[in-house]
């Protein structure tokens, strides 16, 4: 995988209104946190940032560009919009390269479209797994192939091929599902309906007609 950069600018201007101002103008405002150094502030072109956030995400080393400087880092976190297409804000961590970090790494079924066995319902309960490593040994994602699950199969993190990783701790319990597979349950929506004869079917108000007829 080619290496993922990421120009930035220092950003001079602070306050709600200034980060308003860059984001009309399609820029979002950001910051730069390393260890034992100050905090940077920064600002990056949206379009930029939204093609290096959909090919890095979060767990994924990329060169952050500052005035010429490379800088690795991992996209620590990002705010959205509720609403609008926009970024609010960006995060960067800045990263030791010999030095292990603990991140969360997202698990992708692959040909989750083209299991074998049909119809079938496919759960997956783990989204994500968290590990330690040095950052360029930091998987982008952990694949799964589940083409050819049987119905109540199982797969574990154990199962994972990122386990067999001598670079790689996993820190999630190895235990734990990632995905089942199982039948899908019929519901038998039509009602069992009993054959009555009409002589036992009780009119409303008639025995109260007939109660009052006696009376009279």
């Amino acid at each position: 995988m080619n290496e993922l950069k990421l120009n930035a600018q220092l950003r001079d201007v602070k306050g709600s209104g200034a980060s308003r101002q860059l984001r009309r103008e399609n820029i979002v405002p950001a910051q730069l946190y390393q260890r034992d150094k100050e905090n940077v502030n920064l600002q990056v072109v949206a379009k930029e940032l939204d093609k290096i956030i959909a090919e890095a995400g979060t767990s994924t080393i990329i060169s952050l560009v500052i005035d010429g400087e490379d800088h690795k880092v991992l996209i620590r976190d990002y705010q959205r919009h509720p609403y609008k297409n926009q970024y609010l804000h960006v995060d960067f961590l800045g990263v030791n390269l010999d030095e292990k970090l603990r991140v969360s790494v997202p698990v992708v079924l692959l040909n989750r479209d083209e299991i074998y066995v049909q119809p079938s319902v496919l759960m997956q309960h783990l989204e994500e797994i968290e590990i330690e490593a040095l950052p360029m040994d930091i998987p982008s994602q952990v694949e799964l192939d589940v083409q050819t699950m049987e119905y109540d199969d199982t797969f574990y993190v154990k199962d994972l091929e990122v386990v067999n990783d001598d670079k790689v701790e996993v820190l999630t319990d190895l235990e734990e599902a990632v995905v089942t597979l199982s039948e899908p349950v019929e519901e038998n929506l039509d009602e069992e309906v009993e054959d009555v004869d009409a002589a036992d079917v009780e009119v409303i108000g008639e025995s109260d007609e007939e109660e009052s007829e006696d009376e009279e």
